[in-house]
């Protein structure tokens, strides 16, 4: 009788507890990360936008990490973490945690724990991965907690900062794709999901959400009237790929989509050298890349990642360094980390067809082909009259699968150019399955 009493006061516990949880309206975000010897990305940005200072900001972790060198693997010297608030490229404010040495860090222990202004920020550790030489992998959990309260707000103060004419450029945009011819449903779906992506978020105004609702309803009624590419889909093994065809052509496009080598995603060479902003880099920096691409060639991969990596440390926006970084992880198949890689690269020089098609290979294999194919989008419509990136997402879709998509882009790049013969190449490898 007594333990049936202790049980219920723990019940009536547990809820009165979690009802003052919910009334106090926090929100959490989390976010992990794996932190090793080889190169990796040194910064990471949570998912939601976060209420700070009345405004919703972007909230980046940087991380500042310290390794030795121990034979192929290296161990953790020590590491610690800065949070920055960002609107845009511009940080408004950041907080560093204290350093924490390798030797004192063990499992479940929290090793970062700041704030920012109303927003709290944590670190703990997961998972630890030794050897004699001493931390090789460490697994981090990061946290964010905040005050639902100043979500509305500052939603409707980033709205009102926002320009007015968003949604009108995304209607221009819904006018454009109803006027596309209907038998080019993937065009017309292309440039409908453009126009969602120019347009404020639905959350910004009640006209936002109708239009969303409204283009979505047409997206998904185009989809129901025509044939469905589909050339993921989710099992209890992971992701299974789905042939495109039957016919003994898709079945060479399968094999070639996933070979390890570099030459599933063809090079597209550059009609002329695209324009990038000039960045100045350290001559120690240089002289660093320069040492890994050597040391690589050497097939001394543990060298050259360690000179990539101070390379990376001293210019963390060297567009080369960044690419030889995507590589490096592709030729030893991380496609995570070649995929993070390589859209570093792209954030510093996006007009490059080339890295476009590496970071969708990276995609693809990790089952994201869909969500890199929007981003090459995004990019094409930065881009119009650039054939280049055209025909990087019109290979892009051939290899995802989406025929449909494939064949208009290319169909419209050969109306401007009829002597077009890398579109017109790629039209007839179309043509062959989508019959």
């Amino acid at each position: 009788m007594h333990r049936v009493i202790r049980l219920c006061v723990l019940v009536v516990g547990f809820i009165i507890i979690s009802s003052a949880a919910l009334l106090a309206g926090n929100v959490e975000q989390t976010l992990v990360r794996m932190f090793s010897y080889d190169p990796h990305p040194n910064s990471a940005v949570f998912a939601d936008k976060v209420p700070f200072n009345g405004k919703m900001h972007d909230f980046e972790i940087v991380f500042v990490e310290s390794w030795q060198s121990k034979g192929e693997t290296g161990a953790l010297k020590q590491i610690s973490f800065k949070i920055q608030a960002k609107q845009g490229d511009q940080v408004v404010a950041s907080s560093d945690t204290t350093p924490v040495v390798a030797g004192k860090i063990s499992k479940d222990q929290q090793i970062g724990n700041i704030k920012i202004g109303d927003v709290s920020f944590s670190a703990s550790v997961t998972e630890i991965a030794k050897n004699k030489s001493g931390i090789t992998d460490l697994t981090v959990s990061f946290k964010l907690s905040y005050d639902n309260a100043g979500i509305e707000s500052a939603q409707s103060q980033s709205a009102s900062d926002a320009s007015p004419n968003g949604l009108d450029f995304a209607r221009r945009l819904a006018e454009r794709a109803a006027a596309m011819p209907a038998d080019k449903p993937a065009a017309k779906i292309s440039m409908y999901k453009r126009s969602l992506m120019a347009a404020p978020a639905a959350a910004t105004s009640s006209e936002a959400a109708a239009f969303h609702q409204e283009i979505n309803s047409v997206i998904a009624g185009i989809q129901g009237s025509s044939p469905s590419f589909e050339p993921f889909k989710r099992s209890d093994a992971g992701v299974e790929k789905i042939p495109v065809s039957d016919s003994p052509v898709a079945t060479e496009t399968s094999a070639a989509a996933t070979a390890p080598d570099a030459t599933d995603v063809p090079v597209i060479q550059s009609d002329k050298p695209s324009p990038v902003s000039k960045v100045e880099v350290p001559e120690q920096a240089v002289a660093l890349y320069k040492e890994a691409r050597t040391l690589f060639a050497q097939n001394k991969g543990p060298e050259g990642r360690e000179a990539l990596r101070k390379a990376l440390e001293i210019a963390p926006a060297y567009h080369d360094a960044l690419l030889l970084l995507g590589e490096n992880a592709t030729e030893n198949r991380r496609w995570a980390r070649a995929k993070d890689a390589f859209k570093q690269a792209l954030d510093v020089k996006d007009r490059d067809a080339d890295t476009l098609l590496k970071y969708f290979k990276a995609c693809y294999y990790i089952g994201e082909g869909a969500d890199a194919i929007l981003y090459l989008e995004q990019v094409r419509s930065k881009y119009p009259t650039e054939r280049r990136i055209q025909l990087a997402v019109a290979e892009a879709n051939f290899q995802l699968g989406d025929l449909p998509a494939a064949k208009a882009l290319c169909e419209e790049m050969l109306a401007k150019d009829p002597n077009d013969t890398r579109a017109s190449d790629l039209l007839q490898r179309v043509n062959r399955l989508h019959k």
